[in-house]
């Protein structure tokens, strides 16, 4: 009886623990969120890497990980952009929102006419179209980012176009 009171101890306290992180995460999340809303970048993006340091198992980690790449992006900051989405596109292959990543490389390489790292990107992409490309005309993929930016994919046989608010980010054929 004894163990069984210990265990059932243990269990809620693990319990406990996960709820606490979980809303912790999402506080932080919402805050980061917040602050990108109100134009507020830097600041989203202190909360962005807060997110990922303070809750590292929270399920927001996918997009605060690409809010690093995207602010970097949004800077004008190519350099650390490419570093934030490579690691990105590392830790996240088989994610969706890894194509999306590959995409802003690929512009990325374009603007620092880099050709080999288009030719590299460019062929990852290509890969990564294939595995999940089934049977259609064409395929979407839509992503709101954490600094509220509408991302959709469409991707279809021979190429993939990128869309972020509505307009034509680029257009890459594979």
């Amino acid at each position: 009886m004894l163990y069984v009171i210990i265990l059932s101890l243990l269990l809620q306290g693990f319990l406990w623990v996960t709820c606490v992180e979980a809303s912790e995460a999402d506080l932080e999340w919402n805050e980061a969120v917040g602050l990108a809303k109100q134009g507020e970048n830097d600041f989203a993006f202190m909360a962005f890497r807060g997110v990922l340091d303070d809750c590292p198992s929270s399920p927001h980690c996918l997009a605060a990980a690409f809010a690093q790449g995207e602010y970097y992006f949004l800077q004008n900051n190519l350099s650390l952009a490419s570093d934030e989405f490579k690691d990105f596109y590392a830790k996240y292959p088989q994610h969706q929102e890894a194509l999306i990543a590959l995409i802003y490389l690929i512009k990325i390489a374009q603007l620092q006419q880099h050709p080999d790292d288009m030719k590299e990107y460019r062929s990852k992409a290509a890969s990564f179209r294939q595995l999940i490309f089934i049977f259609n005309d064409k395929k979407y993929f839509k992503f709101l980012s954490g600094f509220q930016r509408k991302h959709q994919l469409v991707y279809y046989i021979n190429k993939v176009e990128l869309y972020v608010n509505g307009q034509l980010f680029t257009k890459v054929s594979l």
